[in-house]
């Protein structure tokens, strides 16, 4: 794309992305608004079908056979998105060792051909190890790691590293995309790692099958070794690199689809100042870079002793090179119609874009799978960075800036269905489900906490119940049943906390467990656990984007749109929980339960605008932008009148850019700390 990054663009190409995002709003999934995308264009009889446009940088996407759909963002977060909703927890967030600058992040990502029955899924990213600076320019190695999904969510501690040995030495040209094969081998392809704008000797790495660098590998998924049949496979060495090369001479070989027959990779190249490449990649190939660019040598490296006898006539040819014309370009291999959804001239085509263009193309292939004719399919499409065909017969892309997840359909045939499995039968296993009371709920001192549970295919149930202080575990009670009782202590600590285990056996050996925590009132009285919805990107405090309204707002279990958190501290920091973080709106819902009715004051801080609403009444708005220290000054502090039982409390929050925070708690009408009164995430059941 020119000598500039991928994930940056030139001053009149960023002008042109910011007019499509501020003429084009988007369909935000689980809001009431629904808009149409603008400007789009797709040949008649196709549209584009906006999914959700609530991500942050997202890069690329894959389908799960239970109809999800992962969605992974540059800094490190996999959204789940289904039916509609996108999910607010995410499935994993590792920005913590994630690398994202500027070309950087987590770029690949691809479920494991048995993911029905394992659970795993495959990461690949730019790595900043424990102790490394987070997110700058030196250099950094790239990461290819396996996770069990359990339900929504990463197991916890359940990562398993295939390999840490790509290097990225710059700021360009990272990792790319991840790919199963029909024989459940994994295809990874990775960039070189030098400085695009500019000749740089790290290119040659590119050159050298010893090296990672400018490679496509074929790989054992359960280890990360090379397999035989690779064409540098060395069987005393399978970990080495070269066993696991494939083929080399890429300069950013940053997306890339196999061949529904072949099984070959079919390549995207992102080139350098001339050309854009889509090539085949055969066992062994050599693409030349960076002696090679497309069609013509390059002379900055032509002279340089490790070019000498490479050039475009003794290098594997290109399939497809098209010149920048003086412009940016950026190629995005993209993926083969197999299905039947698409007009019958299609099926068989393979579909690639140009991020930097804007242009989803579509190629006719000969019988022997080479490129026989290239068409203009979409124009306008957004920065497309992941196109896929799914299991629904519609084609999907990401725009990583200015659209977020959406699909191109056929309207003269309906769609398929994105579930490929059917659901698997009940379990004849013992399950294990606590009611009450809520993870994360706060108790005060020496009130009664009742929890109940509920079995099945069980014959017995026991609770036990340990307090925490620190490091420090006292057993409170144990007792069988489904419900149980206890005192929250009156010296437990503010970090201190009561877990609660609940466990049902079969009397065959199975069991299930799950728990809870409970928490004390805290001495500040500042509430930490919150159920979060959002963000909503181009939102302001002035928009009501909640489904039913905000003032008839209630965050319930179940819903895939909220999240309950609790905050290590009294200010809730939304940058550790929601995307987008910038022009976004979010809101915060907790239970604020009373022994009697009673006037108030709700005492609150923000950095942005902050409007809040007590069982469905309004009660404050307030658009400013100030600092908010980590103290306990409250300085919006609207009254209000609780009732006795519980009190639905929903704040919303927005932002332009920057720090994202707000606290809030339930002070007397002196303001003095109301300390009779508890937050709850779940109203209690009646007893």
């Amino acid at each position: 794309m020119s000598h500039h990054s991928r994930f940056n663009r030139r001053v009149s190409a960023l002008a042109l992305m910011l007019i499509i995002v501020l003429s084009a709003p988007f369909f935000i999934a689980g809001t009431s608004q629904a808009k149409t995308i603008r400007a789009l264009e797709v040949p008649p009889g196709f549209k584009v079908e906006p999914i959700t446009a609530n991500l942050e940088l997202p890069t690329t996407f894959t389908f799960a056979p239970d109809g999800r759909v992962f969605i992974a963002e540059k800094a490190g977060r996999v959204k789940v998105w289904k039916d509609g909703v996108l999910y607010a927890r995410p499935l994993i967030d590792i920005r913590d060792e994630v690398n994202s600058f500027v070309d950087r992040g987590l770029i690949g990502m691809a479920l494991d051909p048995n993911f029905a029955e394992n659970g795993w899924i495959y990461l690949l990213y730019a790595w900043d190890a424990p102790g490394q600076a987070k997110d700058v320019d030196e250099p950094r190695r790239s990461r290819l790691v396996r996770y069990t999904v359990e339900g929504d969510v990463v197991r916890p501690n359940s990562a398993f590293v295939l390999f840490d040995d790509h290097w990225n030495y710059t700021q360009n040209h990272s990792v790319g995309t991840l790919k199963f094969d029909k024989r459940g081998l994994l295809w990874v392809s990775l960039g070189e790692g030098s400085l695009s704008a500019m000749p740089d000797k790290l290119s040659l790495t590119a050159l050298d099958i010893n090296t990672l660098q400018g490679k496509v590998l074929r790989i054992d998924p359960r280890t990360g070794n090379g397999v035989p049949g690779n064409p540098f496979y060395d069987p005393r060495f399978p970990k080495r690199a070269r066993s696991r090369v494939w083929s080399y001479g890429y300069r950013n070989p940053f997306r890339f689809a196999l061949h529904p027959e072949t099984q070959l990779p079919y390549v995207g190249d992102v080139g350098w100042n001339t050309y854009e490449m889509l090539m085949i990649a055969t066992k062994g190939s050599n693409f030349g870079w960076p002696c090679v660019e497309g069609i013509m040598d390059v002379p900055q490296f032509q002279s340089m002793p490790e070019c000498r006898g490479i050039n475009v006539k003794t290098t594997t040819p290109k399939e497809l090179s098209y010149h920048h014309n003086e412009n940016n370009a950026s190629v995005t291999a993209g993926d083969f119609n197999t299905g039947d959804h698409f007009p019958p001239e299609m099926k068989g085509n393979f579909f690639w874009g140009d991020y930097s263009t804007q242009v989803i193309n579509r190629t006719v292939l000969d019988e022997r799978g080479r490129f026989k004719e290239t068409i203009p399919f979409g124009k306008q499409m957004g920065e497309p960075v992941d196109i896929q065909f799914g299991p629904d017969g519609a084609l999907w892309y990401l725009s990583i800036y200015s659209g977020g997840l959406r699909r191109i359909v056929y309207e003269a045939r309906p769609v398929g269905a994105l579930a490929t499995i059917t659901r698997p039968a009940a379990s004849n296993k013992p399950s294990a489900t606590i009611l009450a009371p809520f993870d994360g709920d706060t108790y005060l001192a020496g009130q009664t906490v009742r929890l109940r549970g509920e079995t099945r295919n069980a014959v017995a149930a026991e609770w036990r119940i340990t307090r925490y202080d620190g490091r420090r575990a006292t057993p409170i009670t144990y007792t069988t049943g489904l419900q149980a009782s206890f005192v929250m202590p009156a010296d437990l600590r503010d970090d201190g906390f009561v877990e609660a285990i609940f466990t049902a056996t079969d009397g065959k050996g199975n069991l299930a467990a799950t728990k809870v925590n409970i928490y004390p009132f805290p001495s500040d009285g500042y509430i930490r656990a919150w159920w979060l919805n959002g963000g909503y990107p181009y939102g302001t405090l002035d928009d009501d984007v909640l489904p039913g309204g905000e003032a008839n707002y209630i965050a319930r279990p179940g819903d895939k749109t909220a999240w309950a958190i609790r905050s290590p501290s009294r200010n809730i920091n939304l940058l550790n929980y929601i995307t987008p973080s910038r022009k976004t709106v979010a809101y915060a819902f907790v239970w604020i339960e009373s022994a009697e009715d009673r006037k108030g004051l709700l005492g609150m801080n923000s950095d942005d605008g902050l409007a809040a609403w007590l069982n469905g009444k309004e009660i404050w708005r307030n658009k400013v932008s100030r600092y908010m220290p980590d103290d306990l000054r409250d300085i919006d502090l609207p009254p209000i009148e609780l009732k006795r039982g519980y009190n639905a409390l929903l704040l919303k929050i927005d932002t332009n850019d920057g720090d994202w925070q707000f606290k809030a708690r339930v002070l007397n009408p002196d303001g003095s700390i109301m300390r009779d009164v508890a937050a709850k995430l779940v109203q209690a059941p009646t007893q």
